[in-house]
């Protein structure tokens, strides 16, 4: 992996510094909006990945990345200002007719830092972050669509080893990163013409125009929702504590999948038996994850050497990634999903969908219960949106498909079977969430 003198550098200072390391930037964290601290105005890197395609197609994305906000034609009557990461998704096409986008790494904290620049943060996890980047420890979130004419429905790559799966139609090369300036940034933006992603993608939640509205004035599961969130389930061995409650608990005739027991509650504080104990808490898999670090969507190549610090996020245990899918997502939505109230989930855990997530947008949106979002919606979607909504969910089924045949349980009582259901006496599988952050502006 290609790095940086400069990056490298200060990696090498902050390692130096051993017990001091905590203490670089003691200033408390501030992170905003778009997940740095103290804003990123002003700064920008150079991200260079490259794939192959099939095993024979080299796919490269070079992109130069602004941070924070960034402002054209200054000064003019066609100024405008963009906030966030520019571009924050990048998608390519490949000869194939298929699809390769990538969320832009949120490191411009790792890149203030690399140029001295003030940042206000003492968190471990984003002072390990800088770490990462100066080391070219990272790959950005990946994520394969099949068809490149339909972005409704795509794989994300979950986990490092994901791209090493013999099925995996995309293999990981190499990536670097660098800081960069706005002339560079500038030139790049002037000039660059494949990436394949529009605004119409990103569907209602940004869409403003007239022309927009008319598109999506009514629910159509066929529209072209380009996804901003990944589901799966995190399959993780079990260790000494929960395997003492498995044992205890596991039903007797030793089914391949089942549920932690009906009667026992969901919480406790006198120390008796609940449906935590099965789990290992929440800390190892979704957004605020160790293989996706907190405030950053990339992940980790390779296990940091010589961390040995007992709680450092590094260390902690990774899981097996496969795919989700909900009835009440795009494009393979059931018409009278929300009328019947019935959620289903049908969970993936064939060798060859490991280390992937399923990433698509569902009906049921974050954010309905804010007037706005709400008044959106039931434009869109009708003004029966919200009633039918709030009775979606209730009952639950659940659908695996493994290596053998799998199973299926049916009518289960919402939150009986969630956030999590057993694998025989060896392992918890829990429901995982993963959004990559992509923001309203593609060019």
């Amino acid at each position: 992996m290609k790095t940086t003198n400069l990056l490298t550098s200060i990696a090498m200072g902050a390692i130096l510094a051993s017990g001091a390391y905590y203490f670089l930037r003691p200033e408390p964290p501030l992170i905003n909006e778009y997940g740095e601290t103290g804003g990123a105005v002003g700064t920008y890197y150079h991200l260079r990945a490259e794939y192959l395609v099939n095993q024979t197609e080299p796919l490269v994305f070079d992109l130069q990345v602004s941070c924070g906000r960034h402002t054209f034609d200054k000064g003019t009557p066609n100024e405008r200002t963009v906030l966030g990461y520019l571009p924050a998704l990048y998608a390519k096409k490949t000869q194939s007719g298929a699809a390769v986008m990538l969320a832009a790494p949120r490191i411009c904290d790792a890149i203030r830092y690399a140029e001295d620049r003030k940042v206000y943060s003492g968190e471990s996890e984003v002072l390990g972050s800088w770490e990462q980047v100066a080391e070219g420890n990272l790959i950005p979130f990946t994520i394969w669509f099949d068809d490149a004419d339909d972005l409704t429905l795509g794989y994300g790559y979950a986990i490092a080893s994901s791209f090493d799966n013999p099925y995996s139609p995309l293999s990981l090369v190499d990536v670097t990163v660098e800081p960069s300036t706005a002339k560079k940034f500038e030139t790049w933006f002037r000039s660059y013409a494949d990436n394949i992603l529009t605004e119409r993608h990103l569907g209602p939640r940004f869409a403003s125009s007239e022309e927009d509205k008319a598109y999506w004035a009514s629910f159509d599961p066929e529209k072209q929702l380009l996804p901003l969130k990944c589901y799966g389930v995190a399959v993780v061995s079990h260790s000494e504590h929960p395997a003492k409650y498995t044992a205890k608990y596991y039903p007797e005739d030793k089914p391949a999948y089942w549920f932690a027991p009906e009667f026992l509650p969901a919480d406790t504080s006198d120390g008796t038996d609940d449906k935590r104990q099965f789990v290992y808490g929440n800390g190892y898999y979704d957004s605020g994850s160790h293989e996706f670090p907190k405030y950053f969507n990339y992940l980790r190549r390779r296990e940091p050497e010589g961390d040995r610090r007992p709680d450092s996020f590094w260390r902690m245990r990774l899981a097996d990634y496969y795919p989700l899918i909900r009835n009440d997502g795009y494009p393979f939505a059931e018409r009278e999903s929300l009328s019947s109230g019935r959620l289903v989930y049908k969970a993936d855990l064939r060798r060859e969908k490991k280390g992937l997530l399923s990433c698509f947008s569902l009906i049921n949106p974050t954010g309905y219960g804010d007037e706005n979002y709400r008044e959106l919606y039931e434009y869109y979607f009708g003004s029966d949106y919200g009633p039918r909504l709030s009775k979606f969910g209730h009952v639950i089924n659940l659908e695996i498909t493994d290596d053998q045949q799998g199973v299926a349980f049916s009518s289960l009582k919402h939150p009986i079977v969630l956030p999590h259901f057993l694998i025989g006496d060896k392992a918890v599988a829990e429901f995982v969430t993963f959004e990559f952050i992509g923001g309203g502006h593609v060019r």
